[in-house]
């Protein structure tokens, strides 16, 4: 198994980002990417950011910024955390094409969350790639979209041409009884699960292996 670590923001970007100025967060960035992490020889291959909503604060605003930068500068991808029932991905493009990033250096997480196959077309469009990595979090009780519809909407966007856009993975929470309960394929429900069910509505297996193995392979190679 290879493991891809990342630099970036834990989680959400704390207000306390606000001190630090976009140099300094770039040149953090660039450093764990160049140099290594915290002191190790251990490089990121990937740059993670996360915003809440729809609408960023500032810090938030500043890290998409930083991050922008630091992957121009590297050529390592960017992947962010993305309120898709929110659309929020429109806002983080704006962001990145602003400062000159390529969409094809960008994943946008959590894409399927929704069922706007509209936002998800339009971000295809410009040339994002989408993270369908929330099918199995519609097995939660209080989940809007049930997994099944997570899935189909992955067939829809591969008819509408963009299988070369997608990835597949698993979003999820370790260690909760409760959610354990819910889901316990735990991060193999992409092979048990989601696969199976793509198969079985009429994706083939060449799409398959360009989504599971050709897109992450061009993806993190750096440009």
């Amino acid at each position: 198994m290879q493991i891809v670590t990342c630099t970036g923001q834990h989680f959400f970007a704390r207000e306390s980002y606000n001190a630090r100025t976009l140099e300094e967060i770039t040149e953090l960035f660039i450093g764990e990417i160049e140099q290594g992490i915290d002191g190790t020889d251990i490089k990121a291959g990937v740059i993670k950011v996360a915003a809440r909503s729809g609408v960023m604060t500032g810090a938030e605003e500043k890290v998409f910024e930083a991050a922008a930068r630091a992957s121009k500068a590297t050529g390592i991808p960017v992947e962010t955390h993305t309120n898709s029932s929110q659309r929020a991905g429109e806002k983080q493009a704006d962001l990145f094409e602003a400062e000159g990033l390529s969409p094809a250096r960008v994943s946008l997480g959590h894409s399927n969350d929704t069922g706007d196959l509209d936002y998800l077309t339009r971000l295809a469009k410009r040339g994002y790639t989408l993270g369908m990595d929330h099918a199995l979090w519609g097995l939660v009780p209080e989940a809007a979209l049930p997994w099944r519809r997570r899935v189909e909407c992955i067939k829809q966007l591969i008819d509408a041409g963009f299988v070369n856009q997608l990835f597949l993975s698993n979003d999820w929470v370790f260690g909760d009884v409760e959610r354990d309960k819910i889901n316990p394929d735990g991060l193999l429900y992409t092979t048990r699960k989601t696969i199976p069910y793509l198969k079985q509505i009429g994706v083939s297996q060449q799409a398959i292996h360009t989504i599971t193995v050709e897109n992450p392979k061009r993806f993190f190679r750096r440009s």
